[in-house]
């Protein structure tokens, strides 16, 4: 049976989706859909209703008479998707230790000790995607579909800055014994005392994310790219 139409669409959505998420896309790139389509083996029609799509989750930006091109974040940008962040993970976390806080254990241990056996083995990309999958799990565990939405629509940009942050052992590690610590604080009713541990988490990476699209920007200015020193969300 030939794939539908939307079956198309939805392979050049994914696809395209993940490689600017897994950072194979620089920042402000742009991208062809002629070069887009022949990779994933469809005609041009799938990846320009794909770019369409990723230009509404603010992953990519539309030009008209110009291109598509990968987002490209500033500063403000960047804390505008932090702030929401925090208060999303904080509202959740607040959320699921109220509701059920074994539950939230149960969800989220597993989680911490995986990417703690990866970060052993130095498998620093695996510990990354556990990192991601905690503060999803995270979110999830709070039972409240609107909040899971808000955050649904925020979570891709957010992966797009954590998988081009460097990967070195000791801010994963870090990383990690934060998330311990939440958790054990959670669970301990020191609920404020975890949401603050949560949000000053959250601000780090922020810091990084910031310094990330700094030096981003500068290099498509030195480059002379079209979208350098500008943030353009879908």
């Amino acid at each position: 049976m030939a794939d539908t139409p939307e079956m198309l669409r939805q392979r050049a959505i994914d696809a395209i989706r993940a490689q600017i998420v897994e950072g194979r896309f620089n920042f402000g790139e742009r991208l062809s859909d002629r070069m887009l389509a022949a990779a994933l083996g469809v005609s041009r029609t799938p990846v320009r209703e794909a770019l369409a799509r990723l230009a509404a989750e603010g992953l990519v930006t539309i030009w008209p008479q110009s291109g598509s091109y990968v987002m490209a974040p500033d500063a403000m940008a960047v804390r505008a998707v932090f702030e929401m962040r925090s208060v999303l993970e904080c509202g959740a976390l607040r959320l699921a230790s109220g509701n059920d806080p074994d539950q939230l254990a149960t969800k989220l241990t597993p989680l911490i000790a995986g990417a703690a056996l990866a970060v052993e083995a130095g498998d620093l990309r695996r510990a990354e995607q556990l990192d991601a999958a905690f503060h999803r799990a995270l979110v999830a565990a709070s039972g409240n579909p609107l909040l899971i939405q808000a955050y649904r629509g925020i979570a891709d940009q957010i992966d797009a800055f954590r998988y081009r942050l460097p990967r070195e052992v000791d801010r994963i590690a870090a990383a990690l014994a934060g998330h311990r610590r939440i958790l054990d604080l959670a669970l301990a009713d020191r609920l404020t005392t975890a949401e603050a541990e949560l949000a000053s988490h959250v601000r780090a990476v922020q810091g990084l994310a910031i310094a990330l699209v700094a030096r981003e920007e500068k290099s498509r200015e030195d480059n002379h790219w079209p979208l350098s020193g500008r943030c353009h969300g879908g």
